[in-house]
């Protein structure tokens, strides 16, 4: 193992010795605290700049969200003709089965409701 680089010792400082016959001075107050107007003048300031920051900063947002938008669009696989054809027949069947099952249960059922009005 590799010795240890030792540290090099610093002097002791001599303690030193309070005067006991000295004259004590009196402790100064607490820092004044800073008036009320003054914080809220700090505030509508920052106010302020934050709505003028704001205002320039709006066609900055739309330009980014432009971006990021296509961005987005670029990374989408889109469907080939062939798939968006085929894709779309079964939509159409599907709508169609719905549709007509819907249709029949809507004639049963209103036979029925017929029926018991009728007794």
């Amino acid at each position: 193992m590799a010795d240890k680089p030792e540290k090099a010792k610093q002097p002791v400082k001599p303690k030193q010795t309070v005067d006991t016959k000295a004259t004590v001075k009196p402790q100064q107050p607490p820092a004044k605290a800073k008036p009320a107007q003054a914080k809220v003048a700090t505030v509508e300031k920052k106010d302020q700049k934050e709505k003028q920051q704001a205002k320039t900063r709006q066609p900055g947002r739309i330009v980014r969200w432009w971006r990021e938008t296509i961005g987005e669009l670029r990374k989408v696989t889109w469907p080939t003709v062939q798939e968006a054809r085929r894709l779309t027949y079964i939509v159409l069947i599907v709508v169609a089965a719905t549709s007509l099952l819907l249709g029949i249960l809507d004639l049963v059922f209103s036979r029925l409701i017929g029926l018991l009005i009728n007794l």
